[in-house]
């Protein structure tokens, strides 16, 4: 399951980059950046530990965890629609 990623696109422009920009400075392209943030990519380990770094998070705090609250809000949705 792939959420899109808020937290990344927040600190992005929270740092003052447009997409672009922070594609330079990551040494990906500015459709990669788009594509995470809107969770149609997901980085692999290496390029997510390089974005946490660069913006002074944990890879959990980036990543992990809204992905954690995304897949219990689904969990939660299932269940009730389902009666289980």
């Amino acid at each position: 399951m792939r959420v899109k990623n808020a937290k990344f696109k927040e600190l992005r422009k929270k740092a003052g980059y447009n997409q672009a920009e922070l594609g330079r400075e990551l040494g990906i392209t500015k459709d990669y950046v788009n594509a995470i943030e809107n969770g149609r990519q997901s980085p692999g380990f290496a390029l997510a530990k390089r974005i946490a770094d660069f913006f002074s998070v944990t890879v959990d705090e980036l990543f992990f965890c809204q992905f954690a609250e995304q897949n219990v809000r689904q969990e939660m949705g299932d269940f009730c629609a389902n009666g289980r």
